[in-house]
């Protein structure tokens, strides 16, 4: 089960926000994500993001 929702925004293993644009698993049975930082798509695992405190997202 994913950890976060499509939409979300996130931290990645840089500390950057990134956002979550897809979410499947690897043929390992990982989960992981296609996040969107500055237009670009990356593939991430789920170990490298983090939840954003909400009081940064409002700053």
């Amino acid at each position: 089960m994913a950890k976060f929702t499509l939409g979300e925004t996130v931290a990645n293993e840089k500390g950057r926000k990134v956002i979550i644009r897809a979410a499947f698993q690897s043929k390992e049975g990982q989960q992981q994500y296609a996040v969107e930082l500055h237009g670009a798509i990356n593939f991430v695992e789920e170990t490298k993001l983090a939840d954003v405190p909400r009081a940064d997202l409002a700053a």
